[in-house]
């Protein structure tokens, strides 16, 4: 069977190593709905491919990439995490592109069973709310952070982030006991991301097994026809690696035709 260390594009291939421990479950379900959807021999997607199944493919790999690009960031502590409220929007892009995963799958699981599949969307929908908190900042003036005694950058713990709007506030008024440590915090917002959606992926897992045998489901699966494309990496350093790595697969082709991002 495929596996994303061999047959991942560019930047799977060379994160899935590190991201597996978190998010087993991304490469179950390419498996099942992503990978046979390719030309064959080839990263590519066929020509023709049913709009739902795509729709579930580049929402399913548009969590991943927003994952990896938190993850590098986080460890490379990117701009010494002086605007880490970029790295909690990726975080809640990650959830709300995984919601839209979960309409494409809903839309290909009706059309073979005339059901909905009993997927829990609670849990995303509450993180969508809690990581929005740190998120919306990007909406405001920048915060101000602080430094403690040995150089590790603070921010306001979520239940006070109304308390310190203003620079001043922190400057002058803050109490240290509302400051929590900004590493800590991604770490663990990172953390319970991928926790939750490990637990939505395994009941999309479930469901599929419901209909990866059904004559209708193989129909859409496989509808489509090879196509022979020149598609190319972009080449993108990685926070954490020195090696060039493509942010999308099959993100651009030669010829008539446009990317699909533009």
């Amino acid at each position: 069977m495929p596996n994303l260390t061999d047959h991942g594009d560019a930047l799977e291939r060379q994160t899935w190593p590190t991201m597996q421990a978190y998010i087993s479950k991304y490469e179950v379900l390419w498996q099942m709905h992503v990978e046979p959807l390719r030309n064959p021999g080839a990263i590519d997607l066929r020509n023709g491919i049913n709009p739902d199944f795509e729709f579930f493919a580049m929402n399913h790999y548009s969590v991943y990439i927003n994952l990896v690009r938190a993850r590098e960031k986080i460890e490379a502590k990117s701009d010494d995490l002086g605007f880490a409220e970029e790295i909690w929007a990726q975080l809640q892009r990650a959830v709300e592109v995984a919601i839209k995963e979960a309409e494409a799958f809903t839309k290909i699981y009706f059309d073979v069973t005339k059901k909905k599949p009993h997927i829990d969307l609670r849990k995303l929908e509450e993180l969508k709310e809690s990581i929005g908190g740190r998120r919306n900042i990007l909406h405001d003036p920048i915060p101000a952070s602080i430094k403690d005694a040995n150089g590790t950058r603070l921010i306001p713990r979520r239940d006070t982030l109304q308390k310190y709007q203003r620079w001043t506030d922190v400057m002058y008024h803050r109490s240290d006991a509302d400051f929590v440590p900004v590493d800590t915090e991604l770490r663990k917002d990172f953390e319970r991301v991928c926790g939750i959606l490990q637990g939505f992926w395994s009941d999309i897992e479930r469901e599929s097994k419901k209909i990866l045998e059904n004559n209708r489901y193989l129909e859409r699966r496989e509808s489509g026809r090879a196509s022979t494309v020149r598609v190319y990496d972009s080449p993108v350093q990685t926070a954490t690696a020195t090696s060039t790595t493509s942010t999308t697969s099959n993100v651009a082709v030669f010829g008539h035709q446009s990317p699909w991002w533009k």
